[in-house]
């Protein structure tokens, strides 16, 4: 049984990102010992235990589970958006949310600078176009390192009208891959990977079929929406961050 978890995890970063979140949690709040953490959020040890360790009949860390979840939502403060982004919005007022979530200036954007969360010279769909995605080092600009973007996430152009007014032809968007069903949470919005397509829409629930469908809304009222069979999605990236550049004078 895992009594302290700087003693026996070697590389968190390896974790899915909820997994990593509750990790670091568990350190600051408990300096790593996961039998008190366990009994703050009135789960079982063996449980917490569980998403740290990756599962041999599959090779793939378990999922944070809803108990664990709701657990530190009620004894912690946190909220669902707290497991798949950086932003603490119980910190909401110490950052500045006119850079990260709106406006940037061109010079936000360093060239040939990997600090930060990386631009790829990359189009993401609002539209009907096919188009293939490939996060390689070629397709690099530069980098954006402000407060309230993931720096591990990645930043590519918006292309297309159908996600009009909220996000426009042109905009640029703060993307990070979801490995996990378990961590998409409906209603937000995600850059979603087919064999053939690639767009950017909400997710919501096909409720006669929540397993195996669901729904992509685009928020131009002239799109219709689509029923989506899971089985097709070959990856899936949340979208974090909407950033508008803005030109300087």
């Amino acid at each position: 049984m895992v009594a302290n978890l700087k003693k026996t995890i070697l590389n968190a970063s390896e974790m899915p990102y909820a997994n990593k979140k509750v990790y670091e949690l568990i350190q600051s709040e408990t300096g790593g010992n996961v039998r008190a953490f366990a009994k703050s959020i009135n789960v079982s040890q063996q449980s917490l235990n569980r998403i740290f360790c990756i599962d041999k009949r599959n090779g793939k860390y378990p999922s944070v589970s809803n108990d664990i979840k709701q657990g530190i939502i009620d004894v912690y403060g946190k909220d669902e958006i707290w497991f798949i982004t950086d932003v603490d919005t119980n910190e909401e007022e110490k950052i500045d949310f006119s850079l990260s979530k709106n406006d940037i200036i061109q010079s936000d954007i360093k060239e040939g600078d990997y600090s930060g969360a990386l631009v790829y010279d990359i189009d993401g769909t609002c539209g009907p176009e096919n188009r293939n995605i490939d996060f390689t080092r070629d397709n690099i600009i530069g980098s954006v390192n402000l407060p309230g973007i993931n720096k591990s996430s990645r930043i590519i152009r918006a292309n297309g009208d159908s996600m009009e007014p909220c996000i426009y032809d042109g905009n640029m968007i703060v993307v990070r891959e979801i490995q996990n069903w378990e961590d998409v949470f409906y209603g937000q919005i995600y850059m979603i990977l087919l064999d053939e397509y690639r767009m950017i829409k909400y997710i919501r629930r096909y409720e006669p079929d929540e397993e195996n469908y669901i729904i992509l809304r685009s928020e131009n009222p002239k799109y219709d929406d689509i029923k989506l069979h899971k089985s097709k999605i070959r990856k899936l990236f949340i979208v974090e961050n909407i950033l508008s550049v803005k030109t300087q004078l």
